[in-house]
């Protein structure tokens, strides 16, 4: 098959600030310098209420689905007449983003994925998650991450990659960004910085000579190469050397999250993207070991004696973290129960559970007001907030319409769980690949604690007695 450059787009009707356009510049620069076809790729989304609602509808549905898949084409069509000096193709998947993406780059056999990102970090990561971040650590390929600009660029606007950045610690692994580099914008006029950033705690080496080494070996292959060796937080020192320098492109390689504070708070990789506004190309390396499973390692002493909490907050399992006892409902009661019983607790989400204990399904406010035969959620404050101007007898039918539902009628079923030694840097992945905000914790199919986004917060937040 031949090769291809894909880049993830929305038509503007879903986008009218076409944010996800900024990466099609750079997209057909490099196809055009390798002369392969531009993929527009798009994936109509499903939630889990809509795709419960097509699985229930069947034929219906799937009509439905292929009718906004469609239009979505039809959109992209307009949108690829605008692009004049690459063939352009266009690719509609229906389901979850960034699988939907990854399938797509491995099925193109994609020489780069170019897409768009805002580049969260921190809380706002973990409450919101990142599909461009989780694509990464999907695909084999590198994907060049570019940040949104306003207003955005028209997709034959002329772009400069060069010159590159390549931050190095001194590994073979980080040095493959240079391959990465010069397989993707070859060699001609090709200009390569080499940068490495010492800190406090970092290792004693000769870095000047590593530099110049490498830089040698480099401009034997005709590049043109220059180097520096910068002191002080690394990504400040990176953001400092691309402005200095006026970068094109930034790239380094990335094993993906790997660890709890990654998953929660994003990568190195992400916070430089934060800190800056050229494209960062990302590369995954050839040989990425995993981490050995076994048992969780004591917390080390830290130089005052005390337990490292930064370490010990990676071993922290469900146990440690869950709400016990849960709150629960059966199936048979009313969305009356289920809403008065989240605002009494104070509550985002309730387990279904049969007479005994297991779990059938759950419900969270999304879901009260994701049916067809919704009762929103808030109604139930009503006389408190809205009752000055909400009719009586409007807010009559409403509560009636909640003493006739059941639970079971409205659940979410299948649930994704964990078990109890399932560890926070799992549980945080699964948050943030599935946008789910509640997982229940069972034993043997009973439900034995919920661990919810907010807990994770209070982790982060050191608000979490931690086992001793």
């Amino acid at each position: 098959m031949a090769q291809h450059v894909l880049v993830p787009v929305l038509p503007t009707y879903l986008d009218p600030d076409r944010v996800t356009h900024c990466a099609i510049p750079y997209g057909r620069a490099i196809a055009a310098r390798h002369r392969v076809p531009l993929v527009l790729g798009s994936v109509v989304e499903l939630g889990d209420y809509l795709r419960s609602f097509l699985e229930a509808e069947g034929e219906r549905a799937q009509e439905l689905a292929r009718r906004w898949a469609a239009e979505r084409e039809e959109a992209l069509q307009r949108l690829a007449q605008a692009i004049t000096d690459v063939p352009v193709k266009i690719e509609v998947r229906v389901g979850n983003p960034a699988r939907e993406i990854a399938t797509m780059a491995e099925e193109l056999e994609a020489l780069v994925v170019a897409m768009t990102s805002h580049a969260r970090v921190g809380l706002a990561r973990l409450l919101v998650g990142s599909v461009t971040f989780s694509v990464v650590q999907r695909v084999a390929c590198p994907v060049l991450v570019v940040r949104p600009k306003t207003p955005a660029p028209a997709p034959n606007v002329a772009v400069t990659l060069t010159p590159v950045v390549v931050p190095l610690d001194g590994s073979p692994s980080a040095e493959e960004a240079l391959g990465a580099t010069t397989r993707l914008l070859g060699t001609d006029g090709l200009a390569v910085h080499l940068l490495h950033v010492q800190t406090a705690e970092g290792v004693a080496r000769d870095w000047e000579g590593y530099l110049q080494n490498l830089a040698q070996r480099l401009s034997a292959q005709g590049l043109s190469v220059t180097w520096s060796l910068r002191r002080g937080p690394v990504v400040e020192a990176i953001a400092r050397a691309t402005a200095e320098l006026s970068a094109g492109l930034i790239a380094m390689t990335t094993h993906g999250a790997s660890d709890l504070r990654e998953r929660l708070l994003g990568s190195t990789a992400e916070h430089v993207l934060h800190n800056v506004h050229v494209p960062l190309l990302l590369a995954r390396p050839s040989t990425v070991q995993r981490r050995e499973e076994g048992p969780p390692p004591a917390a080390a002493p830290d130089a005052t004696g005390q337990p490292d909490i930064e370490a010990h907050r990676l071993t922290v399992r469900a146990r440690d973290l869950m709400a016990s006892p849960v709150i629960t409902v059966s199936p048979d009661d009313t969305l009356e129960h289920v809403a008065r019983t989240m605002l009494e607790h104070g509550i985002g989400a309730v387990p279904v559970v049969d007479q005994d204990g297991r779990l059938l399904g759950i419900i969270t406010e999304h879901d009260l007001m994701a049916q067809e035969h919704a009762v929103p959620f808030s109604v139930y404050r009503a006389p408190q907030l809205f009752g000055h101007w909400l009719p009586p007898e409007g807010l009559e039918e409403i509560y009636n319409l909640g003493r006739t539902i059941k639970a079971k009628e409205v659940m979410r079923s299948p649930v994704l769980t964990v078990s109890e030694d399932a560890t926070v840097s799992e549980i945080a992945q699964l948050m943030l690949e599935t946008g789910r905000e509640h997982i229940p914790v069972v034993r043997d199919g009973q439900v034995v604690g919920i661990v919810t986004r907010h807990d994770l917060l209070k982790l982060m937040a050191r608000d979490v007695r931690l086992p001793s």
